[in-house]
């Protein structure tokens, strides 16, 4: 379960965004709303995730299956989208390609999982951000019609700071011991203002564009079904099958399995936001599934105690 400290750490910087939009403390919020989106998606964010793997002391699993599940799980997960409800497809493939697996996934990981299976979370949330920063991203950029088509498409996802982070995180382990507090001391302060400048960002935004995101139709509910439902139970399912062949552990299964049923990123709307795509329909799916995720994450919980 998610303690009252972590509820409230979620809720009140989204809160404070919504009171400065209505105190109306930026003289032009459309203009804070992109320098506060261009810092946190291009330098909080990659700070964030370059950080943590790079202080993180953690042996890489061995199961082959800790590897492909995520991106088998998304693949599946948005073929079904694009069946399904074509026309929503696009966001639905960026929100299920970026849970919330960092600011929400790792407590709760902690809580529940204990702390040991903190280390392969952490490199589970490097691969979610990499299955994203590309495979999310392209899709969402590709099938909502980005000018330039596919290469534009490529050329966006590659400039992104935020796909680079987890391999110079990675690369940044190499570097001898007594070098690596200089490292952590330098990305710490701003990855861990990552979240709460996101959670302001989108509290800002629902506020000056609070007639748009107040209208919750046919396409928030496929969002919504997709991201807290058909995600986890092909998820919960892959797990299963690769622990019954011993190509899983059951820790990691259970991480991996847990991670996949945390709500939207906040990071999404920063991504659609850059995109100039789907913002409200991104904005939107991030406050349901936060909502929802209250009932589903205890329920996958107890699932997760089945592998």
């Amino acid at each position: 379960m998610i303690s009252t400290a972590s509820a409230i750490a979620l809720v009140a910087p989204v809160l404070f965004g919504a009171i400065a939009g209505a105190l109306r403390l930026f003289r032009e919020p459309e203009r804070a709303i992109d320098a506060l989106n261009l810092y946190a998606l291009n330098i909080a964010f990659p700070a964030l995730v370059c950080g943590g793997l790079a202080s993180a002391e953690l042996a890489l699993p061995s199961a082959p299956g800790f590897w492909v599940l995520v991106p088998i799980a998304f693949a599946i997960a948005v073929l079904g989208a694009r069946l399904a409800a074509r026309a929503v497809s696009p966001t639905i493939a960026l929100t299920i390609a970026f849970g919330n697996v960092a600011y929400l996934g790792l407590p709760v990981v902690e809580q529940a999982l204990g702390a040991s299976s903190v280390p392969a979370a952490a490199l589970a949330v490097a691969i979610h951000v990499l299955v994203s920063m590309t495979a999310g991203l392209f899709l969402f950029l590709r099938w909502s019609g980005d000018a330039g088509g596919g290469r534009a498409a490529l050329r966006r996802v590659l400039r992104q700071p935020l796909l680079w982070a987890p391999l110079a995180g990675l690369a940044l382990r190499l570097l001898p011991s007594d070098a690596r507090p200089l490292v952590d001391a330098l990305l710490t302060p701003i990855g861990r203002s990552a979240a709460p400048v996101a959670l302001f960002l989108l509290g800002l935004y629902l506020y000056v564009h609070r007639d748009e995101v107040r209208r919750i139709d046919l396409g928030d509910a496929w969002h919504l079904l997709f991201k807290l439902v058909v995600l986890p139970a092909i998820t919960f399912a892959l797990a299963y099958a690769l622990r019954s062949q011993t190509l899983l552990g059951s820790a990691e299964a259970r991480v991996l399995f847990v991670l996949s049923a945390m709500p939207a990123a906040i990071t999404t709307f920063s991504m659609a936001r850059d995109a100039g795509h789907g913002v409200e329909r991104v904005s939107r799916t991030i406050v349901l599934t936060t909502l929802a995720s209250a009932l589903t994450i205890p329920i996958a919980l107890w699932l997760a105690s089945r592998l």
